[in-house]
């Protein structure tokens, strides 16, 4: 009897659960779906926002190096027109300072990522750097349409955007590396040795994991004192005869050229950190 009776309660038990069920999942089942509904949108827009920010980071990478490409154009246009007429080289500057200009701000727009803004800032600097040390067109001195830029506000764009990259992105190695490179160079450009030797001097102290960059530094600072005292030869007023077997047994020496923000440390070092992906 007793077996019979507990029988009879099971039975009566799994009767109510079944009964009850429709109404549990009335009052409590579309809770639990909407919860979980919500949960895989979630992680849906998750993913999502990482697969995006990826191919942003990439394209601004990618932008990044197109500026870089049209810097390196620039800085060839002097020796591959030179003979160019004075209209024509001034529009091939213009239109490479304007698509250089693009290609940046499109890299800051698709990215706010703190390696793409100090690499932005970078080719600003490079670019105005680049242009102002390009040769005068003829006739650009009376002629204000033959000038793309001022070459003082060029310099001084050129030195304001290396001074942000080491006041605002210093944990940036790279970019703080060349933009003090930079600096150093826009020094030497105004004569003030004393400032190129300070910015060299501390190139020497930040740059121990980097040799090359070091050695680059330690080269400028060698350097310096050509440039402070420069051997400069004079033209005789009566210059003597010269035979058949005469030689010149001086030459004068050759100044170095300036040192721009190096390659090497810009865009590439950039693209290193960012995963490649596929869209």
């Amino acid at each position: 009897m007793k077996a019979e009776r507990r029988h009879q309660l099971q039975d009566n038990t799994l009767a109510k659960v079944i009964t009850k069920a429709p109404n549990w999942w009335q009052e409590s089942g579309a809770k639990y779906l909407a919860v979980a509904v919500a949960v895989l949108v979630i992680v849906f827009l998750i993913r999502y926002r990482i697969s995006s920010n990826r191919e942003a980071e990439a394209g601004a990478v990618q932008s990044l190096a197109t500026a870089r490409t049209i810097i390196d154009e620039v800085q060839q246009q002097a020796m591959s027109s030179p003979l160019a007429p004075a209209q024509q080289q001034a529009t091939q500057r213009r239109q490479l300072y304007n698509d250089a200009n693009e290609a940046i701000g499109r890299a800051l727009t698709l990215s706010d990522e703190k390696k793409i803004a100090a690499e932005a800032l970078l080719a600003k600097g490079d670019l105005a750097w680049e242009l102002a040390n390009l040769p005068a067109i003829p006739g650009a001195a009376t002629q204000p349409t033959l000038q793309v830029r001022d070459p003082k506000e060029l310099i001084s764009n050129a030195n304001e955007a290396y001074q942000t990259i080491l006041n605002n992105y210093a944990d940036q190695t790279y970019a703080s590396i060349a933009a003090r490179f930079g600096l150093a160079a826009l020094a030497e450009n105004k004569r003030d040795f004393d400032a190129a030797k300070s910015q060299y001097e501390k190139l020497a102290l930040e740059t121990k994991d980097f040799p090359a960059y070091q050695q680059l530094a330690a080269d400028r600072l060698k350097k310096l004192d050509e440039l402070r005292h420069p051997v400069i030869l004079a033209t005789p007023a009566t210059m003597p005869a010269m035979t058949s077997s005469s030689m010149p047994t001086t030459q004068a020496l050759s100044i170095p050229p300036l040192v721009a923000a190096p390659k090497g440390a810009t865009t590439r070092a950039v693209a290193a950190t960012v995963p490649t992906t596929h869209p």
